[in-house]
């Protein structure tokens, strides 16, 4: 004997969809059957039932946890409030974590993480080395000094054009002390040099042979590698940097000179894709071939006792900057700094950043870092946050003071500064560090003179460590040079040598990785979880509510217009 008690359970909960017509006695004639179109009122009433139902019947059959006592007839009132109590407390708990979550990845989307594999050294190109002296001119030049004393107090005769050209030039690379002292205020107004000022400093400035006296690298000569780049330093001396047409967009510098003399090329290498494929061991720039002092730079600086000018700078010795071939030197930002007589050694560990390239699609914004293609710098062709802060500091500069200095990139529409000048553009510098850290504080990225330099999603920065000791070049001299009989009076009397050695100090680092912390279908599995263990909700539950709400209702309205009512005419019988 078969039972049907899930039938009978439906003729229960649904007697509308199950009702038996009335039987007809043998006796009595056929009825007579008209049709008739239902009323409005009637229509909505039954579309009103018919919509019941269909709750009731979803309420049966859905999987969603808790749903099916809700509309159980079996249920008391208390109990169906209790399970509706239950069920609206799991929605707003589903809701909460969901909204928890969804705001984690959309305010967090990435992570920094280690990259699965080691990078050798050999695969990155050895750091670009810029060295500033801190001796800015030849005293047998220009005596700073001299006429500086001549031209502040009027000691002696006065300065001819000549004289103030060069002493003009000197001080816009002298310290701050000269621009901020009340007495200097307003000493070198309507005071113009006749010819540039880089011009005039390639006549008084030191040359590489008056401050190298032996280089090498990889055990390979590299004096001659070292080209001229012109920094906020003066004249600097630039190893392993890109040639000056790769850095810049030459076509909106000016033509007055070239910031850069480089003429190697760096086609084989970018800052996003490293060397090119089949790249030979020798490509520009010149790579890391291993780690320790072997494989490193090996650098003999020379200061000449008679050029030291304790006046223009209080510090003496050399500025050393490591940064990546394609960053244009900011050497007074952060250096390295080699005072006389001192050897130092520098143990680079490289810190590289790369992102993956599911990351392409997210906005600069939610990854915290610009690709070379999402900002185009006016002047650099290469995008990295030192070249972006260069050049907003350069805008930020002319709309300051109407010109900028003249290590700055500038179009030939732009002014030079003035040495009187210069006094403006170091007050727009701290106003523009004020100005950027403000709104970094305040949470303001639409201000229009923020610089808004996000970090490059490829970067390579050259953390280094540190160590010095006494260099006593005199009693090596004497002993290497004394015996051969070659002349070292002059180099013992009147040079001071300080010793540079930079090197890797590993030759394996670990890189870090920008990586999706949730991607879309993390985000979706999450979800699914939350709403799995506190509803039992699925994918097919979902498309079993999207079902009720739109197919069956439709097909159950259908009907329900076209139906029509039967009026039953029985004739009566003598």
């Amino acid at each position: 004997m078969y039972h049907f008690d899930w039938l009978e359970d439906q003729v229960r909960e649904f007697p509308l969809l199950y009702r038996k017509p009335s039987p007809r006695k043998k006796s009595q004639p056929a009825p007579t059957v008209v049709h008739k179109e239902l009323s409005s009122t009637k229509k909505l009433t039954k579309i009103r039932s018919g919509l019941k139902d269909l709750f009731m019947e979803f309420c049966r059959h859905s999987t969603i946890h808790g749903i099916s006592h809700i509309g159980s007839r079996h249920r008391t009132l208390f109990e169906k409030f209790w399970w509706v109590a239950v069920f609206m407390l799991s929605m707003y708990g589903c809701g909460k974590l969901i909204d928890g979550m969804y705001r984690k990845w959309d305010e967090n989307p990435v992570i920094v993480t280690f990259d699965e594999k080691v990078t050798p050294v050999w695969a990155i190109p050895f750091p670009a080395v810029t060295i500033c002296s801190e001796t800015k001119v030849v005293r047998s030049k220009v005596n700073f000094t001299e006429l500086f004393l001549r031209f502040a107090y009027g000691e002696g005769v006065k300065l001819n054009q000549t004289e103030m050209d060069l002493l003009l030039a000197t001080l816009q690379l002298c310290d701050e002390w000269f621009f901020t002292r009340p007495e200097y205020d307003h000493k070198y107004d309507n005071y113009k040099t006749r010819e540039s000022i880089v011009k005039i400093l390639h006549q008084i400035s030191l040359t590489p042979n008056d401050t190298m006296y032996h280089c090498w690298e990889n055990g390979v000569p590299c004096k001659l590698s070292f080209t001229e780049s012109i920094t906020e330093e003066g004249i600097c001396m630039t190893f392993n940097g890109l040639k000056s047409d790769e850095m810049f967009r030459t076509e909106y510098l000016h033509s007055d000179y070239e910031y850069r003399l480089e003429t190697k090329s760096g086609a084989h290498w970018s800052l996003e894709d490293g060397y090119a494929a089949g790249s030979d061991v020798f490509s520009y720039p010149f790579r890391g071939m291993g780690s320790g002092f072997q494989a490193g730079m090996y650098v003999q600086l020379m200061s000449t006792k008679s050029d030291l000018e304790y006046h223009c700078r209080e510090s003496q010795g050399f500025k050393v900057l490591l940064h990546s071939p394609g960053d244009y030197p900011q050497v007074s930002t952060k250096f390295i700094r080699v005072t006389l007589g001192r050897d130092i050694a520098v143990a680079v560990k490289p810190q590289i950043i790369s992102t993956e390239e599911a990351l392409h699609d997210y906005q600069p914004d939610r990854r915290q870092c610009l690709f070379n293609r999402e900002r185009q710098l006016k002047f650099f062709r290469v995008y990295s946050q030192s070249n972006c802060e260069l050049e907003c500091l350069t805008n930020f500069t002319l709309v300051s003071c109407g010109c900028v200095p003249y290590w700055m990139p500038r179009s030939n529409q732009t002014r030079c500064c003035e040495t009187y000048e210069l006094k403006c553009v170091l007050t727009a510098q701290k106003n523009l560090m004020l100005l950027n850290a403000q709104t970094q504080i305040q949470q303001q990225p639409d201000n229009n003179n923020s610089c808004d330099c996000l970090p490059a999603c490829n970067s390579i920065h050259y953390d280094a460590e540190i160590t010095q000791s006494i260099f006593n070049f005199k009693e090596t001299m004497k002993l290497r040079l004394g015996p051969a009989n070659i002349s070292y009076e002059d180099i013992v009397e009147n040079k001071i040598l300080s010793k540079l050695e930079i090197y890797f100090k590993d030759v394996q680092f670990i890189t870090s990785k920008r990586t999706e912390m949730y991607g879309l279908t993390d985000f979706i599995a999450s979800c699914g979880g939350i709403l799995g263990l506190c509803m039992g909700v699925s994918l097919l539950s979902l498309v079993e509510l999207l079902y009720f709400m739109t197919i069956r209702p439709i097909m159950l309205i259908k009907n329900t217009m076209r139906r029509k009512v039967k009026i039953v005419q029985v004739e009566s019988f003598q």
